[in-house]
């Protein structure tokens, strides 16, 4: 039976890839949604992970064809919608996760947030590969620009035992971005307690020098708006009264100050403009 079943699919198989291959001599652009996965794991069975291989198949035709100028949005649900069925169906395979980041993540926000859905999936069937969440942290950076999501996933990846060192460290530098600066100043003090490696000890403290003078000036630009019934316009109303002149900071880092909060930043770590 489940070779009568297997031989059925390879033939469904070469017709998709047939028509895949017909539909691209008109349209190069052009990727069919899947069937809906419930319907396709009825139908093949105890063979279902070839039916999602076959979906990988079809949508890898489809992005090496010539895109070039095409635009994404015009076959993006498509294409979310078929990563979406070939997951659910063959969770295990790992080059669906990796198309998936490569050529989703990249089309908007809005599929920066369904290639993290589908990345939970990866997660949970590799619970062990560390690049995964990685993925996800670096679309809720780069693409979707919420760094305090991708600070609590460093920080979830830094308890892992084979994660580098500098992952808590970029957590709390993403959560000084995001202006929550008394939790980033909590997190690394905890990640500086349990690490033995005086260099990285000697990193962490001075990252935290910043957080506490940058701490300073959020307090002086809360009394601010007590005091005066406003925020300041700029940091600089904060001398003569508050400072003399505004706190050093290590690294090159700076302050960023965006009513009401406070943000604590490094410029090297600003993405680039987005092409258009």
């Amino acid at each position: 039976m489940k070779k009568i079943i297997a031989i059925v699919l390879v033939v469904l198989y070469l017709a998709v890839w047939g028509m895949q291959k017909s539909k691209g001599e008109w349209s190069d652009y052009y990727l069919s949604p899947a069937p809906p996965a419930p319907a396709m794991r009825i139908a093949s069975g105890y063979a279902q992970q070839m039916a999602g291989f076959a979906l990988f198949v079809k949508v890898a035709i489809f992005t090496g064809g010539p895109l070039i100028g095409v635009a994404k949005l015009s076959y993006a649900d498509n294409m979310s919608q078929n990563f979406e069925v070939m997951t659910e169906l063959y969770p295990d395979f790992i080059d669906s996760y990796h198309y998936c980041q490569s050529y989703l993540a990249s089309i908007s926000p809005e599929y920066a947030r369904k290639t993290n859905d589908i990345l939970d999936r990866a997660i949970a069937a590799h619970p062990d590969i560390l690049y995964l969440p990685f993925f996800k942290a670096f679309n809720y950076f780069y693409y979707m620009d919420q760094p305090l999501q991708a600070a609590e996933l460093f920080l979830s990846m830094s308890k892992h035992p084979d994660a580098p060192p500098w992952f808590g460290h970029f957590a709390g530098t993403l959560m000084a971005r995001g202006g929550n600066l008394a939790a980033g100043r909590t997190m690394l003090q905890a990640m500086m307690n349990t690490e033995k490696d005086e260099y990285i000890k000697r990193r962490y403290r001075r990252s935290i020098e910043n957080f506490n003078a940058a701490l300073k000036v959020q307090a002086a630009l809360d009394d601010f708006r007590e005091k005066h019934g406003e925020d300041a316009a700029t940091l600089d109303e904060l001398i003569p009264h508050y400072f003399s002149k505004l706190p050093h900071l290590n690294d090159n880092n700076v302050l960023v100050w965006q009513p009401p909060l406070l943000h604590l930043d490094r410029p090297n770590l600003h993405k680039p403009e987005a092409k258009k």
